[in-house]
């Protein structure tokens, strides 16, 4: 335990304090921990290499099914149509609540750093439009991609868990959606409400054009696209309490589950 927690103070230090790139960091901490673990010197290399690709077998998959999709939803004009149709449901009084849900809905689907670059443009225009703070407006939606992507599978963080510690996806899902709501509830609209004074001018270079009405996908199109894999998962998880004993649809249903096959669907 106590070479685990040097490790992680010296992994901390390189990132942040001595600005070595993150990659290089935890490459270089890896092997500090085997040798300090009592791995010989001759097999540490290899030791490293396992666990890079064990990792990477189970996530490459995913990552990089998932950024296509996040490009398709962002290209396509259907992130902007989710945000409008929550804006208009919610009304200006609740526009924070309707950034929240739109940042959710996104997040699932999309990488954080891709949902946050496409949505700052979304933040800046109702900052623009209803004369609020951004920080105030921002700050929820940016804690729904970030509890979205930090809690819930098929993103890397806890997909990755999930091949570790030889877990079921979709179960993960669930317990993880438990956890990211009051999260996002205590990490946005609560937060963002002590924050509101906070001096903030949008810089010129994110005032993106929007596209116009007539050429964004539809309402239902754009929503259940950006759900299709939260929806995968949600039926692969309560398909084993109907009580069906067909083994081939229990093996189908696994199939259909791996998050692999669930991003390539929503493709």
């Amino acid at each position: 335990m106590l070479v685990i927690f040097i490790c992680i103070v010296l992994l901390i230090l390189l990132v942040s304090w001595a600005k070595v790139n993150p990659f290089l960091a935890f490459l270089l901490v890896s092997i500090a921990a085997g040798l300090m673990l009592g791995i010989p010197v001759t097999k540490v290399t290899a030791s490293v290499q396992k666990g890079i690709g064990d990792i990477l077998g189970g996530l490459v998959i995913i990552i990089c099914l998932g950024a296509m999709l996040g490009k398709l939803v962002a290209a396509s004009g259907a992130a902007q149509q989710i945000a409008g149709v929550l804006v208009k449901l919610f009304g200006e009084k609740y526009i924070q609540l309707a950034l929240v849900g739109a940042g959710f809905i996104i997040g699932i689907p999309l990488f954080y750093g891709i949902g946050f670059v496409l949505m700052v443009p979304l933040i800046f225009s109702v900052v623009y439009k209803y004369k609020l703070p951004a920080v105030f407006i921002g700050l929820p939606m940016i804690a729904s991609l970030s509890v979205t992507h930090g809690f819930l599978p098929p993103h890397p963080s806890p997909s990755a868990l999930v091949v570790l510690f030889h877990a079921n996806m979709a179960t993960t899902f669930l317990y993880g959606l438990s956890i990211a709501i009051p999260a996002i509830i205590l990490a946005g609209p609560v937060f963002a409400s002590f924050l509101k004074r906070i001096p903030s001018e949008p810089l010129a270079t994110f005032r993106a054009e929007e596209m116009p009405a007539d050429k964004l996908p539809g309402a239902f199109n754009s929503f259940f696209t950006a759900l299709l894999p939260v929806l995968l998962l949600m039926l692969t998880a309560f398909f084993p309490y109907l009580g069906v004993k067909n083994e081939n649809a229990l093996k189908v249903m696994a199939f259909l589950g791996d998050p692999s096959i669930v991003m390539l669907i929503a493709l």
